[in-house]
Formats: structure tokens, sequence, C-alpha cells
């Protein structure tokens, strides 16, 4: 389920980053370009969330060793 979720999130992001890059720059104009700019930054931290859903460090099967 949570790769399932992971991949939903990936996807969502990079929709809306090709919409960003691709779409009409046109009117993205003065300090709405700097908005622009962040809107795409964040989702690259959308896309790299969704792969640590995707990936997690450590296997969730895994039974953490107790120091000791």
């Amino acid at each position: 389920m949570r790769r399932l979720l992971g991949v939903a999130v990936v996807a969502a992001g990079m929709a809306l980053a090709f919409w960003l890059v691709l779409g009409p720059s046109s009117d993205w104009e003065g300090a709405a370009r700097f908005l622009h700019f962040a809107l795409l930054l964040s989702c690259f931290l959308v896309i790299g969330g969704g792969v640590r859903l995707i990936f997690p460090d450590k296997s969730t099967d895994e039974v953490a060793e107790s120091a000791g």
C-alpha cells in the first residue's frame, strides 16, 4: 500500500513539473516568476518524498537489532 502511494505521489509531482516546464510560460511575469520557480523546486521535493515511500531506507519486515 505504501509503494502504491509513493507511485501516485511521484506521478502527481512529475505531472505538475511537466506542466510547469512545458506550459505557457508567458503568463508568469514579475513576482509570479519567482513563485513559478519555487513551485517547480517543490515538485522535486515531492518526487523525492515519493521515491522514499517506494524505497524506504530500512525494510519494515526487518526486526530492529537492540544494542547490548
